[in-house]
């Protein structure tokens, strides 16, 4: 917002939410996965998607391109647990992310974290101080 953004997309933020049916393994994986935790597949065709980095990942970086059958097994990712039978999509955010909250939890500290921000902001422009 302090930036110009009007939203945000907390997809990675939700997905790994204690309400997410999400497998344990795949939310296990956003909160290991570190600030470099991902890859930007598909960089030489479209769409160009971020996943987890894992083995079957880090091929199809290698080879920039996603192989036809790439989402075949996506259901056995995220309600399987197997991280190896797709791609498993994260954000990049998923190396901010260390712990499973409820949705309310995640919800209440953004518009939180919100206001402090912009009450800052605030304080900032009063005192001519930018």
């Amino acid at each position: 917002f302090a930036l110009g953004a009007e939203a945000v997309q907390m997809g990675t933020r939700f997905v790994s939410s204690a309400e997410s049916p999400v497998h344990h393994n795949y939310k296990q994986a956003i909160l290991d996965a570190k600030e470099t935790g991902t890859y930007i597949l598909n960089k030489k065709a479209s769409p160009c998607i971020r996943a987890l980095k894992t083995e079957r990942t880090a091929k199809i970086y290698e080879d920039g391109l996603m192989p036809p059958d790439t989402f075949k097994g996506i259901m056995d990712v995220y309600f399987g647990g197997d991280m190896e039978a797709s791609v498993g999509l994260a954000g990049q955010s998923s190396g901010l992310i260390d712990k499973v909250k409820t949705a309310k939890q995640i919800i209440d500290e953004t518009v939180t974290e919100f206001f402090e921000i912009t009450e800052r902001l605030g304080a900032l422009n009063a005192a001519k101080n930018f």
